[in-house]
């Protein structure tokens, strides 16, 4: 018998490449398929009780599980966290993708990957340690982690996904559509603005729901910032104030909660309502970004 040829063996390799990785793809789909129905089988028991769920107080020693106070600390974060994040993140992104030399948006890309690699641990040190303290003496508050300690810091977390994903976002528009705009008569500045920028919309506001994604997820160092008191502040736009974000609460409260109890379910229908934005924010971002233009990457 002739042994295999060189094709043959090819083949073979190939196939089993395949293999592999549908395995691999199977596998990530079963682990999050796994996670998914525990989440609701676990959580799904407070959500049928409305008096938990819309409740105005979140005092487990009580048996108070009102998760609206819980729900609003994670919201108030997150939106004074991307009203930072947001004007800074794109304009940094169109200063390395039409304004910058090569070398130095190559530089500023460099240093955005090092920001995104520092641990959230360290971002929590930075908030307890120097930003509190700073914002007490600044505001003259008597604690210095409130919600705009938490959000200041959150802002620093997400501006490597808004700066990335915007810039290339915008690197993505075809040049078509810049030689088009020059040989109307328009200058550079007037094709980023009145051109680049529309056409790379759906690509920024991708990049903004991803990050709106990255800081309601965020445990540690919100968890070190914010004050952790489970209260609406009074007026409730109030920055100034401590917070309790819900992921902060499960942080906090899981190593003590009794196993399938009220505060054990708690804890797990908030874990479901971050997995339920998590999912939503990300598929909409990632239904955006496929819609986006796509060209040849500026050089």
């Amino acid at each position: 018998m002739s042994s295999p040829s060189f094709f043959q063996r090819l083949l073979k390799v190939r196939e089993g490449g395949e293999a592999l990785t549908l395995a691999s793809a199977l596998t990530s789909i079963l682990i999050f398929a796994s996670i998914l129905v525990f989440t609701i089988h676990e959580g799904s028991w407070m959500l049928l009780r409305p008096q938990y769920l819309l409740g105005a107080r979140w005092q487990p020693e009580y048996n108070r599980y009102g998760l609206l106070p819980l729900l609003y600390g994670s919201l108030i974060v997150t939106a004074g966290a991307l009203a930072i994040s947001t004007p800074i993140g794109v304009a940094s992104a169109i200063f390395i993708s039409e304004v910058a030399p090569r070398w130095i948006g190559e530089v500023m890309e460099a240093a955005v990957e090092t920001l995104a690699a520092i641990p959230s641990i360290i971002y929590g040190f930075i908030a307890y340690f120097f930003l509190a303290p700073w914002i007490a003496a600044v505001f003259h508050l008597p604690l210095g982690r409130t919600a705009l300690t938490a959000s200041l810091i959150l802002s620093i977390m997400t501006l490597p996904t808004i700066i990335s994903i915007s810039s290339e976002a915008i690197s993505s528009v075809p040049m078509a559509y810049r030689e088009a705009s020059l040989a109307l008569g328009a200058d550079r500045w007037q094709t980023l603005w009145r051109v680049v920028l529309p056409a790379a919309r759906l690509g920024i506001f991708a990049s903004i729901l991803l990050a709106f994604g990255r800081a309601i997820g965020e445990t540690i160092a919100v968890l070190m910032a914010s004050g952790c008191v489970a209260a609406i502040p009074n007026p409730p736009w109030s920055l100034l104030s401590p917070v309790y974000p819900m992921t902060a609460a499960i942080a906090v409260g899981m190593g003590e909660a009794e196993f399938r109890g009220l505060h054990y379910h708690a804890l797990y229908t908030l874990a479901l309502i971050l997995l339920c934005i998590s999912a939503l924010v990300n598929n909409t971002a990632r239904l955006l970004i496929r819609k986006a233009p796509r060209g040849e990457v500026r050089i």
